[in-house]
C-alpha cells in the first residue's frame, strides 16, 4: 500500500470497516512522528531510514502477530475499570500509563489525579502488577507505604536523536511482587 502527505490528512477511520480502520491506525502509528497519532508525518533529510522503518513495519506486520495475540483480549475502555473488573489473585497487569509530566501526545489530559488513582488503585488489588513510570515523589511515596520493589534506569530518550542533542529520563519499574533485573545499568532501589 502506498501511502503520501495527501492521504495521511485524508485518513478518516470512522468511515472504514474494522479491518481498514485497524489498518488506518497502524499506517498513522507507524508513519507519524514518534508514532503519535495526533503528530506530523515522520520523515529524515538523509539515509532514507524512515521509508526503511516503515517497510520493515509492514513486512513483519505477519501471522506471527496473528498467533501472539491469539489469546489475548484487548480493551477500549478506562484502564481503571479494566483493572477492577478483571483482578483476582492470578491476574497480571502490566500498566504502561501516559507519563506525567512529558508530552502525552494523544493521550493529553492524563493529570497527577488520574495517575494517583491508578496507584490507590494498585495498592489494593489481589493480583499482580508491573508499572513503567518516569519518577515522581507520589510514587515513591506508594513504593515506601506499600513496600513495592523497584528498579531504575537512564534512558536516551530516542524521539528526535538524530538532532543530536539527546536526552536522558528516568524510567522506573514498579511492582507489588519481587523482582529482579538482570541488566547491568538497572537499579534496584528497594
Amino acid at each position: 500500500m502506498l501511502t503520501g502527505r495527501p492521504k495521511w490528512f485524508t485518513i478518516t477511520p470512522d468511515l472504514f470497516d474494522p479491518v481498514r480502520r485497524a489498518w488506518a491506525v497502524w499506517v498513522i502509528c507507524s508513519q507519524g512522528f514518534a508514532s503519535k497519532m495526533d503528530g506530523p508525518f515522520g520523515f529524515d533529510k538523509t539515509n532514507n531510514t524512515t521509508s526503511k522503518r516503515i517497510a520493515g513495519k509492514r513486512d513483519n506486520f505477519t501471522e506471527a502477530y496473528e498467533k501472539r495475540l491469539e489469546k489475548v483480549q484487548i480493551e477500549c475502555a478506562d484502564a481503571l475499570y479494566i483493572i477492577e473488573s478483571r483482578d483476582h489473585e492470578e491476574a497480571f497487569f502490566y500498566c504502561d500509563p501516559p507519563y506525567v509530566g512529558s508530552n502525552c501526545g494523544h493521550y493529553k489530559g492524563y493529570t497527577q489525579a488520574d495517575y494517583e488513582a491508578l496507584l490507590r488503585l494498585l495498592s489494593r488489588i489481589k493480583g499482580r502488577f508491573l508499572l513503567s513510570s518516569y519518577p515522581s515523589a507520589m510514587l515513591d511515596d506508594f513504593i515506601s507505604k506499600y513496600g513495592w520493589c523497584t528498579a531504575r534506569k537512564e534512558m536516551t530518550v530516542t524521539v528526535n536523536i538524530k538532532n543530536g542533542n539527546p536526552k536522558r529520563k528516568i524510567e522506573v519499574l514498579t511492582a507489588n511482587y519481587p523482582f529482579s533485573i538482570e541488566a547491568k545499568d538497572w537499579q534496584e532501589a528497594q
